[in-house]
């Protein structure tokens, strides 16, 4: 099942971040993945990367999982996990471990909306017809 594949990578995603945070409020087990802390700026920051996540990755994988078992193509559903995957990688990484990057929020951000515009439109025209 394809949808289980990007579920999981999207899962283990969630547990980095998970971490970032963990170690930016000071668990000491965990301090070497404090780097480049800047405080409450980077602990809020990453707690939007992982959050962001968390508001995202349900919608598309709940389309993702309907559109798989509508039987869209193979290639169609690997193009999309793996244009959402990337996307909230660079958001993640943009906010849970950046000050800023222009280049990694804006481009995250698009093809998040992207992804799920798409893959929801491509269920829609299937379910709708």
């Amino acid at each position: 099942m394809i949808t289980g594949t990007y579920a999981s990578l999207l899962g283990l995603l969630l547990i980095i971040l998970s971490l970032r945070i963990i170690a930016l409020r000071g668990m000491p087990a965990l301090r070497w993945f404090a780097f480049g802390n800047l405080g409450e700026e980077s602990l809020q920051r990453a707690i939007r990367g992982h959050g962001n996540l968390i508001e995202y990755a349900p919608i598309f994988l709940i389309l993702m999982l309907v559109a798989e078992i509508g039987g869209l193509k193979e290639a169609t559903l690997y193009s999309y996990g793996s244009v959402f995957l990337v996307a909230r990688l660079m958001h993640g990484l943009c906010f849970g471990f950046l000050k800023h990057s222009a280049v990694l929020r804006i481009g995250g951000t698009t093809l998040t909306l992207g992804s799920i515009l798409g893959i929801a439109v491509l269920v829609l025209m299937r379910y709708a017809a």
